[in-house]
């Protein structure tokens, strides 16, 4: 992790090394490991003139410690070693742009294909991506999809064994919340995108795929995307000179036995027009009315936690509101063990809860599971008695026997739309990554509010899985 931060966060370098020397001292404190001492320099040594002899001598002594004590082989241990991240080598490659913390890529990784080029604005998520996957850092850009259209040229040789191009452009601008980001076209009568900032990023998108040229490629969004199809096919054809067949997707998460209600749009397309009609049949076989799986079912066997008694340290760890990494045998059921592989954990990462003040406990407590702010048992405590035509979902609290509401980045601000069933606290990080089927053993970085931005953000890697699973029978 070292590398990530002296290529990413230059100025903050040695703030950042000083708190990965915390969190390696942490994990060696829980698994009994004494730090041993070297003579040599076990990190590099371009390190030395930011981070003072004193830092680097402990990060040079905490690394040798993790390799004498077969670190690689430590399920968390490993994720800092720099050795371990490779280029990539497969015949199924492919390219994530607006990744963010990898919710996408994870479910093609586990479909078969192997990530080769990442990119996201937004470093706290590529720290997460970077942290979780073994992708040498040179296969990382942070930074805005227009620099990187730009400067192609630059990047051009990495793309060469492409053969999947995937994404989500930031789905703002499509939201139900903006209901004006088109306008009808008085000539074709066809809905077609204001130029906003937040629409126009998935033009980038596409003029990379005319670029790279990959077998097939995946756009992900919210189902207002949908309303503005006909010129997303437009502008693909005419940067890809007609070279893809569409297969455009309307899904719900819960279809695919995923503990959660997220409707979104999926536009799949393929060179070959035969296999990509076929791809729409696949997935539409794995449909299933609703999931089997319920809230209950991912909050399964989570240590009991209540909110963060002080504003003032939201990133503190305790016994009372949770811990960021703590050893923990993490108990499986059978959603657990599809969504961790059958791999057990010995730790637990991003658990812990936030700052909530008494009134907003109060109502935590009262308000029964499926009621909202409505609800005549918390009626004398809400502050928007005036405009409940507006806040009615300002509190929430979710049934354990159905699957959640949409997991969104606006629990980054608060988590009162999504109330814990049966403990006075909104949602942990980890219980929302794993309505969103990410794996126990992935961790996410930054502070706490970033995790909850990472998490609403992503894809569920359950059904991102589903798209995979039915591109890779082209190649089987």
């Amino acid at each position: 992790m070292l590398e990530f931060y002296y290529k990413f966060h230059p100025k903050q370098f040695k703030i950042k090394a000083s708190k990965l020397a915390k969190e390696i001292e942490f994990i060696f404190l829980s698994e009994g490991i004494d730090v041993l001492n070297s003579d040599e320099e076990n990190i590099l040594e371009d390190y030395k003139s930011q981070l003072g002899i004193d830092l680097f001598k402990k990060l040079s002594n905490l690394y040798f410690t993790i390799r004498i004590n077969s670190g690689e082989q430590h399920s968390l241990l490993k994720k800092y070693l720099p050795e371990l991240k490779k280029e990539p080598q497969g015949k199924l490659q492919f390219a994530d742009f607006f990744s963010g913390a990898g919710g996408l890529s994870q479910g093609l990784i586990n479909a078969g294909f192997e990530p080769a080029f990442i990119n996201d604005n937004y470093i706290d998520a590529l720290e997460t991506y970077y942290f979780n996957h073994n992708l040498a850092l040179t296969r990382f850009f942070n930074g805005n999809i227009q620099e990187l259209f730009r400067d192609f040229h630059i990047y051009q040789h990495l793309f060469k064994d492409i053969k999947l191009v995937a994404g989500g452009p930031p789905c703002q601008g499509f939201s139900k919340a903006n209901r004006r980001n088109y306008t009808i076209d008085e000539v074709s009568n066809l809905k077609t995108f204001i130029e906003d900032e937040r629409n126009i990023l998935y033009k980038y998108f596409v003029e990379l795929i005319g670029l790279i040229k990959p077998d097939f490629f995946i756009m992900e969004n919210v189902r207002g995307m949908k309303n503005v199809q006909a010129e997303i096919e437009n502008d693909i054809d005419q940067k890809t000179d007609q070279a893809y067949s569409f297969s455009p997707l309307i899904v719900d998460a819960q279809s695919f036995d995923i503990p959660q209600s997220r409707h979104r749009y999926i536009m799949v397309g393929g060179r070959d027009f035969m296999f990509i009609e076929s791809v729409k049949r696949t997935i539409d076989l794995k449909k299933k009315t609703k999931s089997k799986y319920k809230l209950s079912d991912a909050l399964f066997g989570l240590p009991v936690i209540s909110t963060n008694p002080s504003i003032r340290d939201p990133d503190t760890d305790s016994d009372k509101h949770g811990y960021s990494t703590r050893k923990f045998s993490v108990p499986q059921n059978e959603f657990l063990n599809g969504i961790n592989s059958n791999r057990s954990s010995d730790y637990l990462f991003n658990h812990k809860s936030r700052y909530n003040n008494d009134n907003d406990l109060e109502i935590f407590r009262l308000l029964p599971e499926g009621q909202n702010s409505l609800h005549e048992s918390i009626q004398g405590l809400t502050k928007y008695k005036n405009r409940d035509h507006i806040f009615h979902d300002k509190y929430f609290k979710l049934r354990s026997s159905e699957v959640s509401k949409t997991i969104t980045s606006h629990m980054k601000y608060d988590c009162h739309m999504y109330i814990h069933p049966y403990q006075a606290r909104g949602l942990s990080p980890r219980e929302a990554a794993r309505i969103q089927t990410f794996p126990d053993e992935y961790v996410f970085r930054g502070n706490l509010n970033s995790w909850y931005k990472q998490i609403g953000n992503a894809v569920p890697v359950k059904l991102a899985q589903v798209i995979g699973e039915a591109l890779l029978k082209f190649y089987i």
